[in-house]
């Protein structure tokens, strides 16, 4: 094992995966002010919290549950470690360590963005601006990733930044598409039906990907299918898996075939979960306690990652 790993690969590690998160919960806040402008009654933002499991905390330190409360506790709010600034700064933090590693204008641009959210105030991300805020911060966060694909040096680092991120992508894709799907089934009409199917997938920057396989109407279980197992769609599930396991095989390439049979053993634990699949018919019900499965068979890979590689001493 090299000093890389002993020392820096935690860092490159959670560097991706933070970045990876703060575009992902981005698009979720986009998607849940985008599906309640028909709505009446405004979005529902208790569907975030819950989303992440931050309801209880939440409520003990704001209560009721609003537009202003709850986009500037995951928008600006350095208290919450969820949040797109905690997650951006501590993507500094980590790359801060790692600056020998990575390229300048990977530093650069993530000092960039890291002042940029410093100067972000409530005011800034009212409800009618939030959107415009969203699409900032993910373009942000695509660049930082167009960056470290140019000039990333792709040796073992490397392995352990697209290890993170695409963890946390497959991650971020199941929350997505759970939260998605729940709001879908409720609604009442094929039209209102259709609008939805398309913010869903304009959510994962995958509505003209989808519409190049379908080109006509729209299912759920089309829908399910393709952010889950599309083998081309850089924000399906399947791919993310796949991206996973290779980067493992260079690792272990790397280690002169040192295989770490946990390692190993969570990874064929995920791959048999996704492969399993959802069966015949798509629920909402169905749908949630398999990407309950999914996320906890991602954690126990990510978990045994970093017993195997990242946390020796």
């Amino acid at each position: 094992m090299t000093s890389l790993v002993a020392r820096f690969g935690w860092n490159v590690f959670w560097m991706g995966r933070y970045v990876e998160r703060a575009e992902a919960l981005a698009r979720i806040l986009d998607i849940n002010e985008t599906y309640a402008r028909d709505q009446s009654e405004g979005p529902d933002w208790r569907r975030v919290l819950d989303l992440y499991a931050d309801t209880d905390r939440f409520r003990k330190a704001h209560g009721s549950a609003d537009a202003a409360k709850v986009s500037n506790f995951y928008v600006l709010d350095r208290n919450n470690p969820t949040s797109i600034a905690s997650s951006i700064a501590s993507a500094r933090e980590n790359a801060r360590s790692v600056r020998h590693l990575i390229s300048t204008e990977m530093w650069t641009h993530l000092n960039m963005f890291h002042n940029q959210m410093g100067k972000l105030n409530q005011r800034d991300i009212r409800l009618n601006n939030l959107s415009r805020v969203c699409t900032d911060i993910k373009l942000d966060c695509q660049t930082f990733e167009g960056i470290a694909e140019g000039t990333f040096f792709q040796g073992e680092a490397w392995c352990f930044y697209q290890l993170g991120k695409f963890l946390e992508r497959a991650d971020q894709t199941t929350r997505i598409l759970d939260m998605g799907f729940d709001r879908i089934s409720e609604t009442e009409t094929e039209g209102r039906d259709s609008i939805h199917w398309s913010v869903l997938l304009r959510s994962v920057a995958g509505y003209h990907a989808f519409r190049s396989l379908y080109p006509a109407g729209s299912s759920a279980r089309d829908i399910a299918g393709f952010l889950l197992y599309d083998q081309e769609f850089p924000r399906a599930v399947a791919l993310c898996v796949e991206r996973i396991s290779t980067r493992l095989r260079e690792l272990e390439s790397r280690h002169d075939h040192e295989r770490h049979a946990r390692v190993e053993e969570a990874r064929r634990s995920l791959a048999f979960t996704l492969e399993t699949g959802l069966g015949q018919r798509v629920t909402s019900r169905r749908l949630h306690k398999f990407i309950d499965d999914l996320q906890i068979a991602l954690g126990d890979v990510s978990a045994e990652i970093g017993k195997a590689y990242l946390l020796s001493t």
